[in-house]
């Protein structure tokens, strides 16, 4: 019998071992996004919860607490958002496609406006809509996608972590507005004017900025993947950290402007004024000079550009 004992712990362990991992596959199943719909569609509030790139489309969320929530990428598609509260959630690149916000407290703590369908019409994003003018407007988290908004006064406004995705937005008036985070992929800027504006880490990717003015703008981290910035004041710009990867910055004003650490891998800067760039740390690879004027500008070494750097940087 005692030869026999050290097999039936064995056994014993490996029955165990099963039961746990059977029980830990149980809890897998318990924490599915399907438990997690119908425990919101339970009333149980979602704040501060992560339900980033959650698919919630068509589920019925009336009144649900999503405060303070992390919402990225969120599907929110045909869902009843009828009263929820989204007071300071990040509802970045969410999906919101005919849900219903009818009374639902949004992002700035504003009120959603009966009959908002597909994005939340706040009092200061009614104004927007029906006059293109809110200066210094309570716009943050705007789901303000596809719209045209050519020519609007905006001057001050808040539109941080606003939704301006393939909006115009051409000869706009942007001045010092803040749009920290904003989501303006594909966005048309054309000839808008955005001095001293906050532009961190916004994604402008595939943006259109043709002969904008953004002389100070702060850029910092900001996303700016193939867009177009041909022939665009950045005079001073803070673009520290910017990925210009693929961007047409061609007879661009860029003096004086700081681009350290900025990725501009396969940019096209042809004919562009850099007297004065700082380009310490960026990342240049495939980058076009072509005519570009680079005299007194701060090469990737840290080394200045020496008189009669056309086209290429001399030390």
């Amino acid at each position: 019998m005692p030869v026999f004992a050290p097999l039936k712990k064995i056994g014993i362990g490996v029955a165990v071992f099963f039961l746990f991992f059977a029980a830990m596959g149980l809890l897998k199943i318990m924490i599915t996004p399907k438990s997690l719909e119908d425990r919101l569609k339970s009333g149980q509030h979602a704040r501060l919860s992560d339900l980033s790139h959650a698919d919630l489309s068509g589920a019925d969320l009336a009144h649900t607490d999503f405060t303070g929530a992390l919402l990225m990428s969120t599907d929110f598609t045909k869902a009843n958002l009828t009263g929820a509260n989204f007071t300071n959630a990040d509802t970045r690149y969410a999906k919101f496609e005919n849900a219903v916000l009818s009374n639902a407290t949004w992002v700035s703590g504003q009120t959603c406006a009966s009959g908002s369908v597909g994005r939340c019409l706040t009092p200061d994003t009614i104004a927007l809509i029906n006059s293109k003018a809110c200066p210094k407007g309570h716009l943050k988290a705007a789901t303000l996608g596809d719209m045209d908004l050519s020519g609007a006064f905006l001057m001050g406004a808040d539109l941080g972590r606003a939704n301006l995705s393939a909006a115009s937005l051409k000869n706009a008036d942007l001045k010092r507005a803040n749009l920290f985070r904003a989501v303006a992929h594909g966005a048309d800027f054309q000839g808008a004017h955005l001095p001293e504006a906050d532009l961190t880490e916004t994604d402008l990717a595939n943006a259109d900025f043709t002969g904008a003015y953004l002389r100070g703008a702060l850029m910092v981290n900001a996303v700016l993947t193939s867009s177009v910035l041909n022939a665009t004041d950045l005079q001073n710009a803070v673009m520290q950290g910017a990925d210009l990867s693929g961007a047409n910055l061609a007879d661009a004003d860029l003096s004086g402007a700081n681009l350290k650490m900025a990725r501009l891998d396969g940019a096209d800067l042809s004919g562009a004024n850099l007297a004065n760039a700082n380009f310490t740390g960026a990342q240049v690879s495939r980058a076009v000079f072509d005519n570009a004027f680079l005299v007194d500008a701060i090469w990737t070494n840290g080394k200045k550009c020496t008189v009669g750097s056309i086209g290429y940087c001399t030390q």
